[in-house]
This record gives C-alpha cells, sequence and structure tokens, in this order.
C-alpha cells in the first residue's frame, strides 16, 4: 500500500512557505508519494486568476518540489477540473477512496480547525500558523500529527499584495519559475 502525502490548498501562488511545510511533514514521516491538489472554486476564499493558469503554477511548483525531494510528486487537478461545482469535502473523498493507498492530509492549523473535528477518522499532519491556536480541549491522537513550532508566516496573501505594490521583493519568497510565470502573465495586478 502507497502512503501518500496529500497537500490540497490554494497555492495561489505555491511559495516556499508550502515548500518548508511539505519538507518538514517529510522529516517526521516517510512517504511513498506526494499529491499537490490546488483547490477550485472556493466559498470561502476569492481566486483571482482562471484555472488554467492555476494548473500552470501548480505544474511549476510541483516541478520545483521534484528537485527538493527523491520521492515522486504529482499534481492532482480533481478539483481543477471538476465541472460540477462539488466541494471540496467530496472531491477529497473521491480522491482518497482510490485503492492500495494510504493518505494523510498536510493542512495548516486553520484548515484543521475548520474541519478536522467534522472528519475525526481522517489522518492529518497540521502545520501550525501564526493567528491560530489548537483548543485547550484538543488531545492528540493516532490519526493527527502537530508539527512543532510555527513552520512559516508567509502566506499567498502576502505575496499577492507585494506584486500589486510592484514589491519585487516577493521573489524571495517563491521559486523562480513561478516568479517569471507571474511577471510574464501580469497576474495579481
Amino acid at each position: 500500500m502507497k502512503k501518500i502525502l496529500l497537500f490540497p490548498g490554494a497555492f495561489n501562488p505555491p511559495h516556499s512557505g508550502h515548500v518548508l511545510a511539505i519538507e518538514v511533514a517529510l522529516k517526521k514521516m516517510f512517504f511513498d508519494e506526494i499529491w499537490i491538489m490546488p483547490s477550485g472554486k472556493r466559498n470561502d476564499k476569492t481566486i483571482s486568476i482562471a484555472y488554467e493558469q492555476r494548473r500552470d503554477l501548480g505544474n511549476l511548483f510541483v516541478e520545483y518540489l521534484q528537485t527538493k525531494t527523491i520521492i515522486p510528486v504529482k499534481l492532482i487537478t480533481n478539483e481543477l477540473d471538476d465541472l460540477e461545482q462539488r466541494t471540496t469535502e467530496e472531491i477529497l473523498k473521491e480522491v482518497k477512496s482510490q485503492p492500495d493507498i494510504q493518505v494523510i492530509q498536510l493542512i495548516g492549523l486553520d484548515g484543521y480547525l475548520k474541519i478536522g473535528k467534522k472528519i475525526p477518522a481522517e489522518k492529518f499532519i497540521v502545520m501550525q500558523r501564526p493567528g491560530y491556536k489548537l483548543s485547550s480541549d484538543f488531545t492528540q491522537n493516532d490519526n493527527v500529527i502537530i508539527l512543532d513550532g510555527v513552520v512559516s508566516d508567509i502566506s499567498s496573501t502576502s505575496i499577492r499584495t507585494l506584486v500589486q505594490k510592484h514589491d519585487l521583493g516577493y521573489k524571495e519568497f517563491i521559486p523562480e519559475k513561478i516568479a517569471i510565470y507571474i511577471n510574464e502573465h501580469k497576474l495579481y495586478i
């Protein structure tokens, strides 16, 4: 059975905080593959770029990640390709139901606080995020691994803000090919 690290998210754009989260998760546990799954339509976020551009950014991110690990990295586009407007939860259930895989989902504490209690049988690796805390009644269990310390305070929102302000400092937080793509396609301006 393959052990999969599934990392769903907006990745709008993918950045070094995402990379760091994966690196920390890989130090904590062994995986056979890493699956990056950009979200489709979100009710909780506005994603201002086209799905095709998100797919391109996802491919560039996977290409970059493959230089950081010997573990195969795949782009899972089920949500980007979904025409039925299904929820993220429905699509995740479909992805996780494939035969002969064990999926552990990498998620930020903010995301875990929204969905973790709703699906207690799921397995999660949870990254600490600035401004979010576990409730005092949280108990560690085999299904939830909390990564020690704050993984990163870099956010896609702050990167988009830097791009909008024409502050080239955003380039230090993202892989070079993603910075080139953002510049060439005039994303986030």
